[in-house]
């Protein structure tokens, strides 16, 4: 059997996916043909996905053209001299990336708890035995 990679599994007809896999559909895979799969491929698993750094969050919050215009801003009220309003502006600027930092980290926490209480399983003929299996 060859990696199919790139097959749009969902889209294609169930008797070509079963000739494709190389398979039975009513007696579906054999002890031995599972373990050889797994050898060859991998076990059946998700990759988590990668998060970014805690840094990369942080600093991904000034990626805006909201946020560019009012540096600009204040770079350039810091060039004429008025001090107060670009330490306002700029803290101003900085307030708003803190609060998008923590509203974030707190949505990341929720999802990493939820994806955590999800438990995934799978429906698999194995010898013409159906059964719900761990995914």
């Amino acid at each position: 059997m060859q990696l199919l990679d790139d097959q749009h599994w969902h889209a294609l007809p169930t008797d070509e996916v079963v000739d494709l896999l190389e398979t039975d559909a009513d007696q579906g895979l054999g002890q031995f043909a599972v373990r050889h799969r797994r050898e060859q491929f991998g076990a059946n698993e998700l990759t988590p996905a990668k998060g970014r750094s805690a840094l990369l969050r942080f600093l991904l919050q000034f990626h805006n053209p909201l946020i560019y215009i009012l540096v600009a801003a204040g770079v350039i009220t810091v060039v004429l001299r008025d001090y107060v309003d670009a330490i306002v502006i700029l803290g101003v600027v900085l307030a708003n990336a803190v609060i998008g930092y923590v509203q974030e980290a707190k949505a990341v926490e929720a999802i990493q708890a939820l994806s955590q209480t999800m438990t995934a399983s799978a429906r698999v003929v194995r010898e013409g035995e159906t059964l719900d299996l761990p995914a």
